[in-house]
């Protein structure tokens, strides 16, 4: 079994494709989060739009693994409206007392990463040990770097994590 478990929630696709290459580079498993509802089309938009906004608390469905058996949990979303995605807010709310180290994925169209990760980290209960913003604008070479970065800053996490296991 993996260490690192990659999970996340993308209405439109963008943040599961980064959050999938990112489990392929850490040889992680990896799940979505989804939600009972079908948040597409305009309607979908809207919706998605006002849950943020308003901070709702939404329906999400059970992930299949155990997020408590893993050493680092990334956890992905897009940023909706400055802030993060109402899927992703209850998931973390509903997954707070469980989660081990965490690391936190964002995608935007152009900024709001800085107001998403200070609700993951006020939402998961602690602070992540690497952070990834990937925007629209920037180009595949600047993303790659950005996400070069992350996984190193991952990989580095799990290697102290396994010298305590081994001084212990």
């Amino acid at each position: 079994m993996s260490k690192v478990l990659v999970v996340c929630y993308s209405r439109g696709g963008t943040t599961h494709a980064a959050a999938a290459e990112l489990a392929v580079r850490l040889n992680a498993d990896f799940e979505a989060i989804t939600e009972p509802v079908d948040r597409s089309g305009a309607t979908g938009c809207v919706r998605a739009m006002i849950d943020t906004l308003f901070a709702r608390e939404v329906a999400v469905n059970p992930l299949q693994r155990d997020v408590a058996s893993y050493e680092i949990v990334v956890i992905g979303t897009p940023v909706w409206a400055g802030s993060v995605s109402a899927p992703v807010r209850s998931w973390l709310s509903a997954n707070r007392r469980r989660l081990p180290h965490v690391a936190f994925l964002c995608t935007q169209h152009m900024r709001g990463d800085a107001t998403a990760f200070r609700e993951m980290a006020t939402l998961a209960g602690k602070q992540p040990v690497a952070r990834c913003a990937i925007t629209a604008a920037r180009g595949a070479k600047d993303q790659r770097r950005i996400m070069d970065t992350f996984v190193e800053r991952i990989e580095r996490k799990l290697a102290r994590i396994e010298n305590l296991e081994w001084a212990v």
